[in-house]
């Protein structure tokens, strides 16, 4: 059986892109949170964040989707494609706890 959850790691093009970013890599990223705000609004995207490896922090995201090309597909819209390139991988079996009730 398919997984319906998707791990999406964003590689950035350079190793300190986090402690280096430009002014207009900034501005990428915002737009980027905004995307993801969106897929969260969607119901598509489970959890996203940046994840602080000490060997080189990268953004994290799960995707709830049909299949890898689907997720491919909303990735095409991703701005932060301008800045790294995407790598998924399907998930197994998963426990996922509901959200907690606003205010919790």
């Amino acid at each position: 059986m398919p997984s319906s959850l998707f791990f999406v790691r964003l590689v950035s093009n350079r190793p300190n892109f986090a402690m280096s970013m430009t002014a207009e890599e900034q501005t990428t990223m915002r737009a980027h949170g905004e995307f993801l705000q969106g897929q969260l609004a969607a119901g598509t995207l489970v959890v996203a964040g940046p994840v602080l490896d000490p060997a080189g922090i990268f953004g994290m995201a799960v995707f709830e989707a049909e299949s890898m090309d689907e997720v491919r597909r909303i990735l095409e819209s991703d701005p932060a494609r301008a800045i790294g390139r995407h790598e998924i991988t399907p998930m197994g079996p998963s426990s996922v706890r509901p959200a907690r009730p606003a205010g919790t």
